[in-house]
């Protein structure tokens, strides 16, 4: 029996993802890392990726915006994004779509900032670096600004260092400079792992409300499920680097049909009788509307 839900009602396609196999090549042999995984992430939709450490989650973001690092190799697949085969293209094709159409966000907010140049710097890295002399200064430095305030960080701020920021400001400025050049995709690898439970609910309410204002799609990858199946439009599970579920939220999270998807759900502690997350992120998103 398939648990994979193929009929579930979803956006138009933005990114089409068919048979992607990730090996990792090592002396001492080859590891399928991501094994025929396909999957559709529809225009405007947070597509969540689940699983436990290990499965394969973020392989296969580096994998998208081929961003992977020897030994691991793309051995087989194709990824579509918006008709295009990313597989196909040059490297100077792929750096004029990543940023501009796909962007990033890591894991650690601190790791994926450079340490030694002012915000303000690391906004016009990026702008520089994919639109060269078609901007101006002046321009970088409003754009950066309008970023700043988008996501609830003083426009005066922008001449600071990443280290005079909080952990949870550095994640909002880390999805801050993602937008600088409005990408279609957001790809975003454990967003809010090393931070508290008050600070990731702020971060989960400013992807919610990003989402509606710009329209993006996201990849949302996380090994809490729980939390997951309260953002994402729909969700994917995956075991040693296969997919075993995907289907809308609600019915991840109220009838998972997977073995695993169950024993992943009872590994949650269930304090309150129906909750499974440390976050009420319906009282969130009723908050947001």
């Amino acid at each position: 029996m398939s648990f994979i839900e193929q009929n579930a009602f979803h956006p138009q396609p933005l990114i089409k993802v068919r048979e992607l196999c990730v090996d990792y090549i090592t002396e001492k042999g080859t590891f399928q890392a991501v094994k025929s995984v396909s999957f559709d992430i529809g225009k405007g939709e947070i597509f969540g990726l689940a699983g436990e450490s290990g499965c394969g989650k973020s392989t296969i973001a580096f994998a998208l915006t081929q961003l992977h690092r020897p030994p691991a190799l793309i051995s087989h697949g194709e990824i579509l994004f918006d008709q295009q085969d990313l597989l196909s293209l040059s490297p100077q094709a792929l750096q004029a779509i990543r940023w501009s159409d796909i962007a990033m966000v890591f894991q650690s907010a601190m790791n994926a900032l450079n340490p030694v140049i002012t915000v303000g710097e690391q906004f016009e890295d990026v702008i520089v670096r994919h639109m060269g002399n078609q901007v101006t200064k002046k321009d970088i430095k409003a754009r950066a600004e309008e970023l700043l305030e988008i996501v609830n960080i003083p426009k005066s701020r922008l001449n600071d260092y990443p280290h005079q920021f909080s952990g949870g400001m550095r994640q909002r400025l880390v999805i801050a400079i993602a937008l600088a050049l409005s990408p279609q995709l957001i790809i975003m690898d454990e967003p809010t792992t090393a931070l508290d439970v008050v600070v990731q609910r702020e971060i989960l309410q400013q992807i919610y409300q990003l989402r509606e204002q710009f329209g993006f799609s996201v990849l949302f990858i996380t090994h809490d499920l729980a939390l997951m199946s309260q953002l994402c439009d729909r969700i994917a599970v995956m075991r040693h680097g296969k997919i075993v579920e995907v289907n809308q939220a609600s019915q991840v999270r109220n009838h998972p049909q997977h073995p695993y998807t169950q024993e992943l759900w009872a590994s949650f502690p269930n304090i309150h009788q129906g909750r499974r997350s440390s976050i009420d992120l319906d009282q969130v998103l009723e908050e947001i509307q």
